[in-house]
């Protein structure tokens, strides 16, 4: 029986959690044990149900009990297995590219997660000085007021060199409009293209762009992505308003589009009176060779919709990207957002055109490069001495992850179970197909932004040692058929 003391310092939830761990801990609440439910509960003691739910979680968070779909929570073990770790699902590699990597509920030293950055990535003292600049200034005026809708004219004017310079991009600060996320710039031009809603996109492609298509009310056309890149022919005969894709290193598959091809997209943008919307969202991390020029670059006929973004070379909690629209599109965009402020904060906005103006920001996006070409390497190297031939890396040569392709017939979802138990977390790629039918079931996608190559190298060794057994079974089966 529980009981709760509305008398005491000790808080209601802190209550009805001890008790409870101390009777699985007595054994007067054995293992395979369903708790009241959290309703039920709070009508029993007469507390809120948020105070039961916190005393669960807790629980849960320690391994006393597990949730169970369809029997809500059960006791897990007696005195002797309270110390086991509660088994989470692998969560999927989502996101930002992401691929915005979910929380997940106890932390794993090797995790191959895809998006964050060690701390020690960020100039905090060159962004410290650049902050004391900008709000000792006269111009600090800003803070006060209302920004355009296309964000500040100095950090627009800034871009425009940086990108022209980089990239190849022929724009002017007019053209370009601050976002705080890829997400809010997609949204902005599902405005624009909405009496058309069909949209052509990279299958596999970002789930992220996908879902985002989706809530606006468009319907998708598939571009086969394959391992050696896109497959142009899908768009032929496709009625759509535009084509969302990945050029300079496709989402996940890490291909390049070859120059022929883009051409190709470019002619049947004109043809077709659609538009290319570009995304180059790691733009900066290219090792076997000079970065691939945009293929805004390419563009003589205003069909290319660039977008770019800082999350990658400098840190996704900025919340900063950019979108350069055609200059025909200009009109309509001043037409229906005309009311809109930038969703960046005018600071953040200050301090990053100062950032570039001094000419830090190229240094640290070198910096940064040299710094995952060697991780890049190391990932290579070690995947070969440890997997040899009975594995695959796609997307060497630039970004920031790789997709590993196993034996056919492997059971990845298995592997990466078994993988999670041995420290090591990577993630199923099923999640980058719009029709989870047609993705491979032998393919893993890891990404390596927040490990040093001491980790990686210990990382994949793991893996190995969790995959060893299903390869060779795999390898064996494909002996037999042969």
């Amino acid at each position: 029986m529980i009981y709760v003391d509305k008398n005491t310092d000790i808080p209601l939830y802190e209550q009805v959690y001890l008790q409870i761990k101390r009777g699985i801990a007595a054994g007067g609440i054995s293992k395979g044990k369903r708790l009241p439910g959290i309703r039920t509960l709070s009508k029993t003691l007469g507390v809120a149900r948020n105070t039961v739910d916190r005393a669960y979680t807790q629980l849960a968070v320690e391994g006393y009990i597990t949730p169970r779909k369809g029997c809500g929570f059960v006791v897990e073990g007696e005195t002797d297995s309270l110390l086991k770790k509660i088994e989470c699902p692998a969560p999927s590699a989502s996101g930002s590219h992401v691929c915005r990597i979910q929380k997940d509920c106890r932390k794993i030293e090797y995790d191959f997660q895809y998006g964050n950055f060690p701390n020690s990535c960020f100039p905090i003292i060159a962004w410290k000085r650049h902050t004391a600049a900008v709000l000792g200034t006269a111009t600090s005026a800003g803070i006060t007021q209302y920004g355009s809708q296309q964000g500040n004219i100095s950090l627009r004017k800034e871009l425009q060199a940086y990108l022209h310079h980089s990239r190849g991009v022929f724009c002017s600060e007019e053209q370009i409009v601050i976002g705080c996320g890829l997400q809010y710039s997609l949204d902005i031009l599902c405005k624009l293209f909405e009496g058309h809603k069909k949209i052509a996109m990279e299958e596999p492609g970002y789930s992220g762009a996908r879902e985002l298509f989706k809530n606006n009310g468009f319907s998708l056309h598939g571009i086969a992505a394959k391992k050696d890149g896109l497959d142009l022919t899908s768009l032929k005969g496709a009625e759509v308003c535009a084509a969302y894709i990945t050029p300079s290193h496709q989402f996940p598959y890490g291909s390049v589009l070859s120059i022929y091809k883009r051409k190709k997209l470019l002619k049947w943008a004109v043809e077709s009176n659609s538009y290319i919307i570009e995304d180059d969202y790691d733009s900066e991390y290219r090792y076997d060779a000079n970065p691939v020029p945009s293929l805004q670059s390419l563009d003589s006929n205003d069909r290319v919709i660039y977008i770019g973004t800082f999350s990658k070379a400098l840190s996704p909690a900025l919340r900063v990207n950019y979108m350069v629209l055609p200059k025909h599109l200009l009109e309509d965009y001043h037409r229906r957002f005309s009311s809109y402020s930038s969703p960046v904060s005018w600071l953040i906005q200050e301090v990053l055109s100062r950032y570039m103006a001094s000419g830090e920001y190229v240094q640290n996006v070198r910096k940064m490069c040299s710094a995952y070409r060697k991780r890049h390497d190391v990932f290579v190297q070690e995947c070969a001495e440890q997997f040899g031939k009975n594995a695959v890396l796609h997307g060497r040569g630039a970004g920031l992850h790789f997709l590993l392709e196993l034996p056919e017939g492997t059971d990845t979802e298995r592997l990466i179970r078994k993988a999670e138990k041995a420290g090591v977390r990577v993630y199923p790629v099923r999640p980058f197909w719009n029709r989870s039918d047609d993705c491979p079931d032998n393919l893993i996608f890891m990404g390596y932004s927040l490990l040093d190559e001491k980790k990686i190298r210990e990382g994949i060794r793991l893996l190995r040692y969790a995959c060893g057994e299903d390869i060779v079974q795999e390898n064996i089966k494909r002996r037999q058929s042969l």
